[in-house]
């Protein structure tokens, strides 16, 4: 459709002349005086005087410009506000359209929504992605576009399912391969346990967080490292109480011995332990 009557502007555009030229003249001649003026103590209050005379040539030239300023832009909004009254016979017969066109617009968006969440479902079921795994596919709001087509959409959901499945498929391969190998890892500790027969036992998470990511031949290494050292320390503790038993002791009835409190800071729980076994072994009180 044509719009055969075109806007047009009936009087061409005014051009704002003043004299400039005069004015500038007039400035000039008026503020010579001025020029290389030098400030000092005797003549201060005289300089400031000056310094008004030349800003009252300032403040008459920002009056006229701001003056000017509103006359000129009054055209100018009168314009838009004519320009306005005459949109408003256009949006009063465009408003009732676009509201109803709107509301088959929504609900256009709302039956392809369902759409693309029956074949979501459908991929779901199809690739077997559990709920938590599902939540991670990517929406795209250009899917709700006119002009995008469902095949497309479709390739591209199957796309990102099929990546999720991956991903959850190497998650479970993870965690399979992380139960199996605890399950040694708690048969090498306790086979430790009874091959030591340690005073302080070590247990199963005490060698876990540190072996859980290595080899197995590696953790095993590592976890009969663990336990020698226990054993070791353990039997030195042993030896000591044994060469020192009565060095400690009361020398005479009555008399008691010297004691001393010891405080250790800041261990983790295989510190821990290794302490206990010693205070124990020791036969020393403690408390933890």
């Amino acid at each position: 459709m044509e719009i055969n009557l075109t806007p047009v502007v009936s009087q061409k555009e005014q051009v704002f002349k003043w004299n400039k030229d005069e004015i500038k003249t007039y400035f000039e001649a008026q503020l010579e005086k001025y020029k290389g003026l030098v400030v000092t103590e005797e003549n201060y209050k005289e300089m400031v005087s000056a310094k008004n005379e030349i800003v009252k040539y300032r403040t008459t030239l920002d009056k006229f410009c701001k003056e000017k300023k509103r006359e000129l832009k009054r055209p100018i909004e009168l314009f838009e506000e004519e320009v306005n009254e005459v949109l408003k016979v256009v949006y009063d017969a465009e408003k009732p359209l676009a509201e109803q066109i709107k509301y088959f617009d929504e609900k256009e968006v709302q039956a392809k929504t369902e759409t693309i969440n029956k074949f979501i479902k459908k991929m779901v079921e199809k690739y077997n992605v559990r709920a938590e795994y599902a939540e991670q596919l990517q929406r795209d709001k250009r899917w709700l576009n006119k002009t995008a087509k469902m095949k497309d959409i479709e390739t591209s959901i199957e796309g990102m399912m099929i990546e999720i499945a991956k991903r959850q498929q190497s998650d479970d391969d993870y965690k399979q391969i992380l139960a199996e190998k605890k399950g040694m890892i708690e048969f090498v500790v306790d086979t430790c346990n009874q091959q030591y027969d340690l005073v302080t036992p070590i247990g199963f998470q005490e060698c876990w967080l540190t072996v859980k990511d290595m080899p197995l031949d590696q953790a095993r290494e590592v976890i009969n490292a663990k336990f020698t050292e226990r054993s070791e320390m353990e039997l030195a503790a042993k030896q000591s109480i044994e060469t020192n038993h009565f060095e400690n002791e009361v020398k005479e009835v009555g008399e008691v011995s010297e004691c001393a409190t010891v405080k250790i800071f800041n261990l983790n729980n295989e510190e821990l332990n290794d302490v206990i076994a010693f205070l124990e072994m020791r036969g020393y009180e403690y408390e933890v």
